[in-house]
């Protein structure tokens, strides 16, 4: 593969050429510091941009032009990593060799560009009809997290934490935050977004230097980056004394969460050694720790998982169980920590977490998309390219994983109880 970056007064180009894949794919983001109060709205506002503007009035109109262009697909999202909000917008296309048409990369490369700089906002507003459209399908959307009594105790988890911290903010916001954004919201939010940082990122068969051109062609932002972004990474540092809440839900069943902040991780422990310690302790399926001191042994939940939240420097736990168990679970998961810092693992394990490891690496070499976030966190974050990656989790140790063990501190202890089993006990 190869990688090359172009520079431009108001964006970044950063470019994959490879012949591996018979269609291309294309990201344009737009970075700014996480902040709550705009979470919702940028989620709002990325979903809205994609389905209509000035010139293609409905989501039907993208859809028919999309499958003149060959059936390519676009798309908006917003995610939170650590303190940094990003709005993406996404292109997958055919790669242009394919195609009987000498214009075809020149117009599939200027949709994105169209529906970002010319959004259907008229007298300052976005349109009533587009707006009213995906504010339903996002009403929708929080009912079905409500549903969920594993994304319910995750949410109502985090947002215990700091509530200045980033963390605790989501992208996908309440029914009330909902209703509170206007069509003349969004259109000022459009303002704040399209003044923000912005990087593109591209994978595919494609001459780059042409590429850079057509892109600098459409995308004629105004706005001058000034200035770098903040670190990515949030400080969620562990109190004295463990928190523990407790909250009652209409669900049958109680969800216990449990948050560790992790105490100053080096770079290597950051990128690759606690990914390890997260999959031997309860993120690499049945014959984890977790699963088989909580499942096997005791018969006390249907799963169990452990989550590394790296970039806000936390390691996760949850389960579903009785309310009478969670005393139990709490001690056996105390037990799983403790086996981890005795370095009661076998060497049989660490190595079948390397090959896991390793497959899943050279996977996300298969599509388009695996690559480009892979490069998309390399700028980002420095993260070592794939290649480097795979070489790197050859040299991980029985000692290394112990290491790691010992910079765990417990934070929040979260349960989420039935009101049957409240009744109950």
């Amino acid at each position: 593969m190869e990688y090359k970056k172009f520079e431009y007064p108001s964006f970044n180009l950063y470019t994959v050429k490879t012949n591996r894949f018979k269609t291309c794919q294309m990201e344009i983001i737009f970075e700014e510091e996480a902040s709550r109060k705009d979470a919702m709205v940028k989620t709002f506002l990325a979903d809205l941009m994609t389905d209509c503007s000035s010139k293609y009035h409905s989501r039907k109109d993208v859809a028919r032009y999309l499958e003149e262009l060959y059936q390519a697909n676009f798309y908006g999202l917003t995610n939170k990593t650590g303190n940094l909000m990003m709005t993406s917008f996404v292109l997958n296309f055919l790669n242009p060799k394919y195609v009987n048409d000498r214009e075809y990369l020149d117009h599939v490369l200027e949709l994105p560009f169209e529906m970002i700089l010319n959004p259907a906002i008229e007298a300052k507003e976005f349109d009533i009809k587009n707006f009213n459209v995906v504010k339903n399908r996002l009403y929708d959307e929080i009912l079905s997290v409500s549903e969920n009594i594993s994304r319910v105790s995750l949410k109502k988890a985090l947002e215990k934490l700091d509530a200045k911290s980033p963390t605790s903010y989501g992208v996908l916001g309440t029914v009330e935050e909902l209703e509170s954004i206007s069509p003349k919201t969004l259109a000022d939010a459009y303002q704040d977004l399209i003044t923000s940082h912005c990087d593109i990122y591209i994978v595919g068969d494609l001459d780059m230097e042409s590429v850079a051109n057509i892109i600098f062609k459409y995308f004629k932002n105004p706005v001058v980056k000034t200035s770098e972004l903040s670190s990515l990474y949030v400080s969620n540092p562990a109190p004295k004394r463990v928190r523990s809440f407790h909250e009652t839900s209409s669900f049958l069943e109680t969800n216990l969460v449990q948050l560790y902040s992790l105490d100053h991780l080096s770079e290597k422990e950051r990128v690759i050694t606690f990914y390890f310690y997260n999959f031997l302790l309860g993120g690499g399926g049945l014959n984890t720790k977790l699963y088989q001191l909580l499942r096997e042994k005791n018969s006390l939940c249907y799963g169990v998982k452990s989550m590394y939240l790296k970039y806000d420097n936390l390691l996760l736990i949850q389960t579903s169980i009785q309310k009478s168990d969670v005393k139990k679970a709490q001690r056996l998961i105390k037990q799983a920590f403790l086996e981890m810092k005795k370095g009661e693992f076998k060497e049989e394990e660490l190595q079948n977490a390397k090959e896991s490891f390793i497959f899943s690496l050279n996977l996300s070499l298969d599509n388009p998309g695996g690559i480009l976030n892979n490069y998309i966190f390399h700028i980002l974050d420095d993260l070592p390219l794939i290649e480097d990656r795979i070489q790197m989790i050859r040299e991980v140790t029985k000692e290394d994983i112990v290491a790691v063990a010992n910079k765990i501190k417990p934070n929040i202890s979260f349960v989420l109880e039935s009101e049957e089993d409240h009744g109950r006990n």
